[in-house]
């Protein structure tokens, strides 16, 4: 078994009632086989709703499409339109990944020893890679979402290797992982410290690792709810502004700077980083109107180039962060 006890990373045993620690006799629920190695600890969901939501989908009998509009379906005030084109979205997506695949996640994806996916939602990108069959696994604090990625890793040859546990409290050994995504994750962690010092502890010597994540000093609208300037004002006042401009809630998203994103990677992990400046997508291009699609265009010319990738660091959109485990084997990190 891959997983450990998130508590003691002691080994797992299977029981008659789910799995049970073999040191501190935790136990753990199991869930359409997929273990629920979540403890404890300030999320941005509620977990007894959560695997409530997750038990009912397990037991349905339908097409995969009805079941990932089902869970979209659940949510309050989303009209029908809006649950049909997340729907989409969500089963197009392992298709439209390979270009990430090939591209900038390609030394991350590609290689020997076995792939954790953090915040794997949907098993989207799990579903993307199934064709390279290399061994994959996926965690993600929703076993909703679980639920749905066992389907659609399934659907594209995959062998689903899930677990719902907390990007702090990770159910896995010490430099177990060869390589390691968390895509659009560590803005809604709780505690970034513990998730990256986490992340850092389970990636082997030489394993490679890639992140994404939006930029808080964006010039363009703040990607979750909308709202142009959020990343400007101090903490303290963005979910004021956002609820005032929006109607929505910011509770569980804080967007960083690629300078904080730089100093919370030395200070907590043994990565070696480069922080990368996206091209916008030809497809969200055609999408935008006119001068916003000029001013895209004019975006993805200038970002590579010398001192405006130094500008872009700074108000570019997002960030993509792309790096290698430089820690010996079995010492432990530099702090």
């Amino acid at each position: 078994m891959i997983w450990c006890c998130p508590r003691c990373r002691g080994t797992l045993l299977v029981d008659q009632k789910g799995l049970r620690c073999a040191a501190c006799a935790s136990t753990f629920e199991l869930v359409a086989g997929i273990p629920d190695l979540r403890i404890p600890g300030d999320s941005w969901i509620d977990f007894e709703d959560d695997l409530v939501l997750a038990r009912e989908l397990a037991d349905l009998d339908c097409p995969l499409t009805e079941l990932v509009r089902s869970v979209y379906a659940r949510r309050p005030g989303w009209e029908q339109g809006r649950i049909d084109l997340r729907t989409r979205e969500v089963l197009e997506a392992p298709r439209k990944l390979d270009r990430e695949v090939t591209g900038w996640l390609r030394s991350t994806v590609e290689g020997k020893g076995i792939l954790l996916d953090i915040g794997c939602g949907a098993g989207m990108l799990l579903a993307a890679v199934a064709p390279q069959n290399r061994p994959a696994i996926g965690i993600d604090v929703s076993m909703t979402w679980l639920v749905v990625a066992k389907r659609l890793i399934a659907e594209f040859g995959g062998q689903p290797v899930l677990a719902a546990a907390l990007g702090e409290a990770l159910p896995l050994a010490s430099n177990s992982v060869s390589s390691l995504v968390s895509l659009d994750v560590i803005e809604h962690v709780r505690n970034v410290e513990q998730y990256l010092r986490e992340l850092d502890r389970v990636v082997a010597p030489g394993g490679h690792v890639a992140l994404s994540t939006p930029n808080r000093f964006s010039l363009s609208a703040e990607p979750h709810v909308f709202v142009w300037g959020v990343g400007w004002l101090p903490r303290p006042w963005q979910r004021a502004f956002v609820r005032w401009r929006s109607g929505r809630t910011y509770d569980d998203t804080t967007l960083m700077s690629s300078l904080e994103l730089r100093r919370y990677v030395r200070r907590t992990t043994s990565f070696a980083i480069n922080i990368l400046i996206p091209k916008i997508p030809r497809e969200h291009l055609a999408a935008f109107r006119p001068l916003k699609r000029a001013i895209g265009r004019i975006y993805n010319l200038l970002a590579p180039i010398g001192p405006m990738r130094t500008f872009f660091l700074l108000v570019g959109p997002f960030f993509r962060i792309v790096g290698v485990q430089r820690k010996a084997g079995g010492e432990p990190c530099a702090r």
